[in-house]
């Protein structure tokens, strides 16, 4: 059987590396987004996983009230819950994506912002590569937010 998200969201654990990767698959409504942040969280939980890539390449649309969900609501309860670890989250964006943000307004992109800020309980970053986020989640430095102009 399936997990009810296996149509846009693919979960996999890596125990060689410590890190979970969320991958999905299509743009998804906020009650999909949803469901599958919840198997994501349930999976870290029962394996100690802090350490997540989030590939979000194949989503198209970027959604203000999706990413405030994200960065206001989902993260910084999983950061709680996955105490006392540090919630690492890598982001890992196409380049098209990334247009698409820079271009919006800085309102439009604000919870992205807001994700990477320094007083929240844990660290987000956005990449363009797989290396790149590798790298940082598997190294102890905290690294140089990604800048979105203001």
């Amino acid at each position: 059987m399936f997990a009810s998200y296996s149509d846009y969201l693919q979960l996999t654990h890596r125990p060689d590396l410590q890190v979970l990767v969320l991958r999905w698959l299509r743009d998804t409504t906020l009650p999909e987004l949803q469901t599958g942040c919840q198997a994501a969280l349930e999976l870290a939980q029962h394996h100690g996983i802090a350490h997540w890539v989030v590939d979000v390449r194949r989503r198209v649309t970027v959604n203000a009230e999706r990413s405030a969900w994200m960065s206001d609501t989902f993260l910084p309860a999983a950061a709680l819950r996955l105490q006392p670890a540090l919630l690492r989250v890598g982001y890992l964006i196409s380049p098209t994506r990334l247009e698409t943000i820079l271009a919006e307004s800085t309102v439009q992109h604000a919870a992205i912002t807001r994700s990477q800020d320094s007083a929240q309980p844990y660290l987000m970053r956005i990449f363009l590569n797989e290396s790149d986020v590798m790298q940082w989640l598997l190294s102890e430095t905290v690294g140089t937010p990604f800048a979105l102009p203001a």
